[in-house]
């Protein structure tokens, strides 16, 4: 019963030490391993009781075959160890790996970030235009300068009428200040010429005044004579 127990333990072992084994290394083990326990089961004794078979077990040949077996644990313990040191350099490697990566990725984000910034900014001047510190749409600020130039040609149109009128009285009025210049002028040319006629009428008179007044002279002196 005993030997049935230590030989249940031996053939789990030796499932273990196979299924832990690496590939290459694990037909290696699984044979040499797998000679040892045939052995030890043919060399072993047999024999029946309550019609069970047992095995009786040299104590040598069984120690040989559990240093076998705790030799190939060591050397599978030992990969084992080496994959896993291996296994955190790689993790290691991994999390600095990711680490850059979203380092990488966060300056990225940035740039993309910041280049979706100048698109919409160059779009917003694109877009739109200042106009005497005041931010307003291409499209308002052509509206509003439409506005504006109409206005201003409606400005100058009533501001040519204006002009018009004005000019046209402005004419009228010289004409009729030329006319009455010019009727002023014929009237002081006139006048003058009145006034030569009298005063040469005038001194006519007064010479005919002293002549008479001469010869009454000359008549007074003849009639004291």
């Amino acid at each position: 019963m005993k030997s049935t127990f230590l030989s249940f333990i031996l053939v789990l072992m030796f499932t273990a030490v196979q299924a832990q084994a690496p590939a290459p290394q694990k037909a290696a083990a699984k044979n040499s391993l797998s000679s040892q326990f045939n052995n030890l089961k043919d060399k072993a004794n047999s024999y029946q009781e309550n019609g069970q078979q047992y095995k009786v077990v040299n104590v040598q040949t069984l120690n040989n075959f559990y240093n076998s077996v705790n030799d190939s644990l060591q050397v599978i313990g030992k990969k084992l160890a080496d994959a896993r040191k291996g296994a955190d350099k790689e993790l290691i490697e991994a999390r600095a790996s990711v680490a850059a990566q979203e380092k990488q990725l966060k300056a990225l984000t940035e740039e993309t970030a910041r280049k979706e910034q100048e698109v919409l900014k160059s779009q917003h001047l694109i877009n739109n235009i200042s106009f005497f510190g005041i931010d307003m749409g291409k499209q308002f600020y052509v509206i509003l300068n439409s506005v504006i130039i109409v206005a201003l040609l409606i400005v100058l149109a009533v501001i040519m009428m204006q002009y018009k009128s004005s000019k046209s009285t402005a004419v009228e009025k010289v004409k009729a200040f030329n006319d009455i210049d010019n009727e002023f002028n014929e009237y002081k040319k006139a006048a003058r010429e009145r006034e030569l006629k009298l005063k040469r009428e005038m001194q006519t008179e007064m010479n005919r005044a002293e002549e008479l007044n001469q010869q009454l002279i000359a008549l007074q002196k003849r009639q004291h004579a």
